[in-house]
Parts: structure tokens; C-alpha cells; sequence
């Protein structure tokens, strides 16, 4: 009878055991998603251009997808999403090119400069036949561990939306609650031409290289670049049936131009 008692607690024993390495296995994904309870850090990494169409021409949305994944994700409260414009500065000081983005070792030197626990990353492809396809992977920033992946496909004018259900998706993997407002928010999206995103991607650049000359102190450059890059939200604007960061941007560029003349006088 002891020895069965005595056997029993053995195998007992085992399996607490057992369920205590499996919790311990577990923990370091689980955290790694749900961090805390607070704000979830995350930081959108620029995205590879694996397009077999057009693929010069989309270029841009390598740091375009990025920056509307970005004010897209902003929206929601539990979420702290790094400015893309701390994530350039970082790029020009690492002085970093296309590949190194996608390096595993300089993309989680880049989350820990940025103080983000997770990074956001992947590429899009354009197919044949007016279809795009965006893959994004969730990666910790502290094991390089990529912890889930997602991927939308759709055709080109249905950009926005298949954007925001991506969000949608990150956002769950993330374990992050939505208000209504917020879940609203991302499931109105209107239709749009494709090249106005594209458009908009590409001011993106201009507006970049105008930020260079000011702390370079070619003032008349920058102005010159902010103009044109004014131009070109303006034409994303209208392209893509009202894109409303289009419109955020020309009104911010036309203040900074305005304030940068009359600076110079």
C-alpha cells in the first residue's frame, strides 16, 4: 500500500513538474506579445519591394506602406507605435541600406534604439493582374524571435482596405483590445486610385530629403524640396479620393514654408 501511496506521489510529482517546464517554455512568447498590461511598444520597420510588376515604380512604398501601417496603428490607445520619422533618423545615422533593413542582427539594433519591444516588418509584391500582396511578420525585438505572420491580397484600388484589415489582424496578434470607436475607424475605409498611395509614398521621399538640407543649412533646398513635396501630397490627395494624411501633410508643409520664408527675409 505504501509503495502504490509512494508512486503515486512520483507521478504526481512528475507531472507538476513536468506542467512547471512548460509554463517556463511558454512565458518568454507570451510576454513577448502581451508585454503588459500597459501600452505595447512596437516599431514599423520600412518594407521589402518583392513586386514583379512595376517594380522600380513602387519603390516608394517601401517607406510608404510603412508610414500609413504607422498612422493607421496610431489610432489605437493601447498601442505606442514608434514615429517614422525617429525610425529615418535612426536609418541615416546607421547610415543603413536596403539590405541591412532586413538583416535580423541590424533590425533588433534598431528596435532596442528605438525602445520598442516588438518590430514590424515584411514585404509586398505586385502581381500580375492588378493584385497586391502584403506579408508583414511580428518579430521580438529582444530574441529576433518571429512570433506571428500575416499576410492581405487584393487588387491595387483596394489598398486602404486590405491595409486597415491588416492592422486589424496585428492588432489581435498583439492581443490588444479595440474600442468601438477604434474598430469603426478601421473597418470605414474608403476605395482610392492606387497611384495616389503610390503618390503619396513618394512625397514621402521629397519631404525626407528637405528635412537633409535644413540641418545641412541649405534653407533655399529645403524650401524648394517642402514645396514640391507639397505638390505631391496635394496630387495624393486628390488621386486617391481623399486620403485624409494627405491633406494633414499639405497643410503642415504650407506652415513650415511659410515660416521658413519669412525667416529668411
Amino acid at each position: 500500500m505504501k509503495q502504490r501511496t509512494d508512486g503515486a506521489r512520483s507521478t504526481t510529482h512528475l507531472v507538476e513538474w513536468l506542467t512547471s517546464l512548460v509554463l517556463l517554455l511558454c512565458i518568454p512568447a507570451a510576454c513577448a506579445l502581451s508585454q503588459d498590461k500597459g501600452q505595447k511598444t512596437i516599431a514599423i520597420l520600412y518594407f521589402e519591394n518583392n513586386s514583379v510588376v512595376d517594380k522600380d515604380k513602387l519603390d516608394p512604398l517601401k517607406k510608404g506602406l510603412a508610414d500609413m501601417l504607422i498612422t493607421e496603428m496610431s489610432k489605437i490607445k493601447s498601442l505606442k507605435v514608434v514615429e517614422r520619422q525617429r525610425i529615418q533618423s535612426v536609418v541615416e545615422e546607421l547610415n543603413l541600406g536596403e539590405t541591412d533593413l532586413v538583416d535580423k542582427n541590424t533590425s533588433q539594433k534598431m528596435g532596442k534604439l528605438l525602445g520598442a519591444k516588438v518590430l514590424l516588418f515584411g514585404g509586398f509584391s505586385n502581381l500580375f493582374g492588378d493584385k497586391l500582396r502584403i506579408d508583414a511578420r511580428i518579430v521580438a525585438v529582444e530574441t529576433g524571435v518571429t512570433l506571428k505572420a500575416e499576410e492581405e491580397t487584393g487588387d491595387l484600388d483596394q489598398f486602404l482596405p486590405m491595409l486597415k484589415s491588416l492592422v486589424k489582424k496585428i492588432a489581435d496578434d498583439l492581443e490588444v483590445k479595440m474600442s468601438k470607436t477604434e474598430e469603426d475607424q478601421l473597418e470605414s475605409a474608403k476605395e482610392g486610385k492606387f497611384s495616389g498611395y503610390v503618390t503619396y509614398a513618394q512625397a514621402l521621399n521629397l519631404e525626407d530629403n528637405g528635412r537633409k538640407f535644413e540641418k545641412m543649412g541649405k534653407r533655399s533646398d529645403a524650401i524648394a524640396m517642402y514645396e514640391n513635396a507639397r505638390t505631391m501630397y496635394q496630387k495624393a490627395w486628390d488621386e486617391s479620393s481623399g486620403y485624409e494624411p494627405a491633406k494633414q501633410k499639405v497643410e503642415e508643409l504650407t506652415a513650415l514654408v511659410t515660416k521658413m520664408k519669412k525667416e529668411s527675409k
